[in-house]
């Protein structure tokens, strides 16, 4: 999409929407409160390859102007290579990016180190609680027919850019989405349908199911609901822990790691194989 042209519709279930597009293979969309931005995570290949080609585009809610390669790594001062979850802490924006963890600063985007993080295959999504960062290692590698387990399923814990284990083992079921509610740790499985705790290093007894599986992205409400998308079930859904999970939005091709503009009241779903970004009214 050319900037400043209006967003196309897209028919939608339980929502209205908005589509943005023009991304390459778009993994996970941010909203930034303090500069009232959208921050989105551009693969531009396949989600394992190290092939320094990722970028990180920048969009305007109000406008929907996109800055589409504002952290690209076509610059010589930038390695980007599959970049997917990210999250804020203080003024550095943290992406994860195959088996590191790499720091922006998030409101010139230039670069300002990274966090390895040993033993690592996949870190998937990232999470702060703004104190420290966490992020989920799903646990796989390509394989002759699709994604193939490592046995490396774990989520760990950045403070002052040391890693930290805080829980690994495949009863995580490749840990995808993660958030951080009251202090306590949240994620969703890729490898079921499992929403569920982290307690004492390990999943809690704390576990919900939800209607179809493969999930990807997690961010929490207001109301104290989860908002999850699932590529099982083409959806993005909503309930609470312990509860009953329906579909907020439907026919979703891939919903990766949605967003949420807590301003705006608009969930922002990346569509991994469309190359689009949609904006749903979700109250």
């Amino acid at each position: 999409m050319k900037e400043g042209s209006p967003p196309m519709p897209m028919t939608t279930t339980g929502a209205q929407s908005n589509t943005l597009s023009g991304f390459a293979t778009p993994e996970s969309v941010l909203y930034d409160p303090d500069q009232d931005v959208y921050f989105v995570s551009n693969i531009n290949g396949q989600p394992l390859a190290a092939d320094d080609n990722g970028y990180i585009s920048r969009i305007n809610p109000d406008t929907l102007q996109i800055d589409a390669k504002w952290i690209d790594a076509a610059k010589p001062d930038i390695i980007l290579n599959a970049p997917k979850g990210m999250a804020i802490l203080g003024d550095d924006l943290y992406v994860a990016d195959l088996s590191v963890v790499r720091k922006f600063d998030r409101k010139n985007g230039k670069p300002k180190g990274e966090v390895a993080i040993p033993g690592s295959t996949f870190l998937n999504d990232v999470a702060s609680d703004g104190k420290a960062i966490y992020v989920s290692d799903t646990g796989m590698k390509a394989g002759n027919n699709g994604f193939e387990p490592t046995g490396t399923d774990a989520i760990w814990k950045i403070v002052g850019d040391k890693p930290q284990k805080i829980a690994s083992g495949s009863s995580l079921n490749r840990p995808n989405g993660v958030d951080v509610v009251d202090g306590r740790v949240w994620a969703v499985s890729f490898g079921s349908n499992e929403l569920y705790q982290i307690d004492k290093g390990k999943k809690s007894n704390l576990t919900t199911k939800l209607p179809k599986g493969s999930l990807d992205g997690l961010v929490h409400l207001s109301d104290g609901s989860f908002l999850i998308s699932s590529w099982d079930g083409k959806a993005v859904y909503r309930g609470k822990p312990g509860g009953t999970f329906e579909a907020a939005v439907s026919n979703v091709d891939a919903p990766a790691d949605i967003g949420y503009d807590t301003k705006r009241h608009r969930l922002l779903v990346p569509h991994f194989n469309e190359n689009v970004v949609t904006m749903h009214e979700v109250q």
